[in-house]
C-alpha cells in the first residue's frame, strides 16, 4: 500500500512541476514558483519548445553580459586614469638624439573620457536587458495559463465506495 501511495505522490509531483511560472527578480534572475532561483540553462530548457521567446531571452543575457562589460570596463578606465594622474607629478620628460622635451600632463585625458563614454551608454543597454527578460517572464506565464491550460485539463478526484479508496486522473 505505501509503495502504490508513493508512486501515486511521485506522479502528482511530474504533474506540478510541469506546470510551474516563473517570477522575475532584479538584475535578470529568474525564481520559480517555490522562490527558488533558475540559472540561465534550466530557463533556456523552459523555453526550448518556444524559439520567439528563446531568441528574446538570448538576446536579453546578451544584453546583459555586453553592459557589464561596459560598465566595469568604464569604470576602470575612469579609475585607472585618476590613479595614473594622483601618482604622478604632472612632468614628463621625453629625452632622445640629445633633445628633451618637458610637457605637462593635466589629469583628465582620453582614458578618462571613454570610460564616461562607456558608463553612460552601459546604462540604455543594462534598462534594455531587464525589460527583455521581465517580457519573456510575462509571456511565458501568459502562455502556461492560457494555451497550455485550454488543451490540457487535468483534473484529480478521491474517490470512495465500497470496494475502497482510490484516485480518478481524467485527462482533457
Amino acid at each position: 500500500m505505501i509503495k502504490h501511495f508513493f508512486f501515486v505522490l511521485l506522479f502528482l509531483g511530474s504533474l506540478q512541476s510541469f506546470s510551474q511560472k516563473l517570477i522575475y527578480k532584479s538584475n535578470g534572475n529568474i525564481l520559480n514558483s517555490e522562490n527558488q532561483k533558475i540559472s540561465p540553462d534550466q530557463v533556456r530548457e523552459l523555453l526550448a519548445n518556444n524559439e520567439k521567446l528563446l531568441a528574446e531571452y538570448n538576446a536579453g543575457r546578451s544584453k546583459k553580459t555586453f553592459g557589464n562589460v561596459l560598465l566595469i570596463g568604464g569604470f576602470g578606465l575612469i579609475a585607472a586614469d585618476l590613479i595614473s594622474g594622483a601618482t604622478s607629478d604632472g612632468n614628463a620628460t621625453v629625452s632622445g638624439n640629445g633633445y628633451s622635451i618637458q610637457s605637462e600632463r593635466n589629469y583628465p585625458t582620453a582614458l578618462t573620457y571613454i570610460g564616461v563614454a562607456a558608463v553612460v551608454i552601459a546604462i540604455p543597454i543594462k534598462i534594455g536587458f531587464s525589460k527583455k527578460i521581465r517580457n519573456v517572464v510575462s509571456e511565458y506565464n501568459n502562455l502556461t495559463t492560457i494555451v497550455y491550460n485550454q488543451f490540457n485539463k487535468q483534473k484529480l478526484d478521491l474517490i470512495t465506495n465500497s470496494n475502497g479508496i482510490g484516485f480518478r486522473l481524467t485527462l482533457n
